[in-house]
């Protein structure tokens, strides 16, 4: 959770640096918006700026600020202390004699905090970050990279941090462990932020920062020191940034945009994954493997896309295949064999949970496969191989194109690898199908807008499906929680009857989602099962199902020509819009609803 950006350029030749760090803050504000700050160096002082809210709302203090060096915001998704002023960041020690900015949290910092007040250091905020801060004040004797290796030692728990000082007006500090910062550098200008999709310019080089490493960064160079203080090469990779991908274009909110590009996406996987020889190099080192049992471990969407495929790699490859949650994985001792592959799915690659996960895995010496969609992201460079859904940035903190490219690549990695030579032509034999569906199901928004209408005035609302139809129930009934507040749940049909059913009446929406051939006929029983009790039904089904059509309130119809196979991703589509037109008629904040943020960075 949390953004971090800065940017530092020579002083005779710098211009409007707050407001370029500012437009910078901006393209994390996915990353947490209850709070925003940035801050400066001006004639030996330390400059800030804060404010509760989205990060526009600095916009005004900025305006007329004179031209200044560097600069380092931050906007913050909450996790110690209220949403206040005081605890915005940046935090400055008690002298006023740096600013930082952390994204992470540290768990020890009570006992600091204690410390501190022995030594007559008072904390003025209730974050966790101010303690950091004074941490780094106490120690600083004159020698910064000193300063930040003896208070770092002393933190447990994950940080990514920025920080100025008064002392050093031309210099930016950085460290980070267990979560991201990167440094770009391009021919005026020197960045650093928690994603690389907030630098300006179309080419940067980056230096992405390791564990407990510290850089020191100037306009001319970028320092980068272990963790025994001594000098490290760093290797640069290249990244080449498209602006416009930060734009919503003729779309009213990212989520709608992203919600259409995913039928370009899934066209260009499709093609990618039938003729790139480049991914097909990439895949091999799992044909080479002995395999025999396969994890999948995620969070969220991810972990949703992951059940999804999770009965299509049993089925197709005939692998014992388990999906676990990764917060709760990192705490567990699941029994794997010495030959099991591990697939950590994750669409920003730093997602707290399953990088430690992923980590607990790798200490296993066991190989770990990411999907991921974020180049140079921890995921990526801690697994041991990796396939990109290269589904470009997704803004909207609500996942649409991730998810559903997650899931593509997914089914099509397993296409791959079957030897059921017979099925797997089926299955690809129906891809012109699912083109045409996507086209269908786009094309037909207005009747999802309607159905919105008449069911947002509902306050609870219960998903079903059947086989792969659960796991897509389940991710429909994240998609409206997220972005409507309306109380959701999903179970599989066939559960009803253990439980659920006790909380059907004329207040609770069935959602059902039919599109699984082979049980279509089992979810129609118990969609008259809740009819007898006086529950209102909309029901997502193949045309030409007319017992359903009999049974339910109201229908949308999709292809009844899709596979099984194919069947979750037009559902989950479908399902997207209906959470997107629902938030509508709620007026809510849909590219950035509350209590949520894009990258889950922390426990």
């Amino acid at each position: 959770m949390c953004g971090i950006f800065g940017c530092i350029e020579e002083s005779s030749k710098a211009k409007k640096i707050l407001i370029k760090c500012l437009n910078g803050l901006k393209k994390l504000e996915y990353r947490g918006y209850d709070s925003a700050g940035i801050a400066s160096i001006e004639n030996g002082r330390i400059l800030q700026y804060k404010t509760t809210g989205k990060v526009h709302s600095l916009d005004k203090n900025i305006i007329n600020t004179k031209d200044l060096s560097l600069a380092i915001g931050h906007t913050r998704w909450a996790t110690h202390g209220a949403i206040s002023e005081k605890n915005a960041h940046p935090h400055t020690d008690t002298s006023k004699s740096l600013s930082l900015v952390h994204n992470g949290i540290i768990e020890n910092y009570k006992e600091l905090q204690y410390e501190l007040k022995q030594n007559g250091i008072h904390c003025i905020s209730d974050t966790d970050s101010e303690v950091l801060t004074q941490l780094i004040a106490y120690y600083f004797k004159g020698n910064m990279i000193k300063a930040l290796q003896t208070a770092l030692d002393k933190i447990e728990g994950s940080f990514a941090i920025a920080l100025i000082h008064k002392d050093f007006p031309d210099t930016i500090f950085a460290s980070s462990r267990d979560a991201p910062l990167v440094i770009g550098k391009s021919k005026n200008t020197i960045q650093l932020s928690s994603d690389v999709h907030a630098f300006s310019g179309k080419t940067m080089k980056a230096t992405f920062l390791a564990d407990n490493e510290i850089a020191s960064i100037t306009h001319k160079e970028i320092t980068v020191y272990n963790e025994e203080g001594k000098k490290k090469e760093k290797e640069d990779s290249v990244l080449h940034i498209d602006p416009k991908q930060h734009s919503k274009g003729p779309y009213p909110h990212f989520m709608l945009k992203e919600i259409f590009e995913q039928k370009i996406n899934f066209s260009k996987s499709v093609d990618t994954f039938l003729t790139n020889d480049n991914l097909h190099h990439e895949i091999r080192p799992i044909l080479e493997t002995n395999t025999d049992q396969i994890l999948i471990i995620a969070c969220g969407s991810s972990y949703h896309a992951g059940l999804i495929v999770s009965s299509m790699i049993e089925e197709l490859l005939s692998i014992p295949t388990q999906v676990r949650i990764a917060s709760e994985l990192r705490y567990q001792s699941p029994a794997l064999t010495k030959n099991t592959l591990a697939i950590a799915i994750s669409q920003s690659g730093e997602t707290c949970d399953t990088l430690g996960a992923v980590k607990n895995i790798k200490n296993k010496k066991l190989p770990v496969f990411a999907i991921c969609n974020v180049k140079g992201s921890t995921l990526t460079r801690i697994a041991d191989h990796t396939l990109y859904i290269d589904a470009g940035p997704e803004i909207s903190v609500c996942s649409t194109k991730a998810f559903s490219a997650q899931l593509t690549l997914l089914q099509l990695l397993v296409l791959h690898l079957t030897k059921d030579n017979l099925k797997k032509n089926i299955i690809l034999s129906n891809l012109t199908s699912v083109k045409h569906a996507l086209d269908y199901l786009l094309s037909h928004t207005a009747k999802i807008e309607k159905l919105a209408k008449k069911y947002s005035l509902y306050e609870k609302f219960f998903f079903i499906g059947r086989d792969v139809m659960y796991p897509t129930a389940m991710e429909a009934s994240l998609k409206l929680k997220e972005i409507t507040y309306l109380m959701s749940i999903a179970y599989p049909a066939g559960e009803m009857k253990h439980g659920p059913i006790a909380l059907i009446d004329s207040k609770l929406v069935t959602i059902a989602l039919c599109g699984n051939e082979k049980t279509l006929g089992k979810i129609t029983s118990n969609l008259i099962e809740i009819k007898s009790r006086n529950g209102p039904i909309l029901a997502f089904c193949p045309k030409g199902s007319k017992e359903i059509e009999e049974i339910a309130d109201d229908t949308f119809f999709l292809p009844n020509n899709l596979d099984d196979f194919f069947s979750p991703l037009i559902y989950s589509i479908a399902l997207q819009l209906f959470a997107y037109f629902v938030a509508i008629e709620k007026k809510t904040d849909i590219d950035q609803p509350r209590n949520l943020a894009k990258s889950v960075t922390v426990e």
